[in-house]
């Protein structure tokens, strides 16, 4: 594959509303501190904003990934910025 050439990431249909994702998602748990030390909020954007760029719009998240809602907080920091999850 030539240098900056994109490939098309294939999406499915999720229910009857027409939502669509990648089929391929991005799980963030390890973004806040289940299995490792929490990421730099920085690092993490940077993550989610990279993986968001490669064409996955299929994040895995919990409440229980780190205190106190952290991962849901941090995909919403994300969002503020980049306004990518409308």
């Amino acid at each position: 594959m030539d240098e900056g050439q994109k490939v098309e990431m294939p999406r499915v249909k999720l229910g009857t509303q027409g939502l669509e994702v990648s089929r391929l998602g991005f799980g963030c748990m390890g973004l806040t501190g289940i299995y490792n030390p929490p990421v730099p909020d920085e690092e993490g954007i940077s993550m989610i904003k990279e993986v968001f760029n490669n064409g996955i719009t299929f994040f895995d998240t919990s409440d229980v990934y780190g205190l106190n809602n952290a991962n849901e907080i941090l995909l919403g920091k994300v969002n503020a910025q980049e306004a990518i999850f409308s």
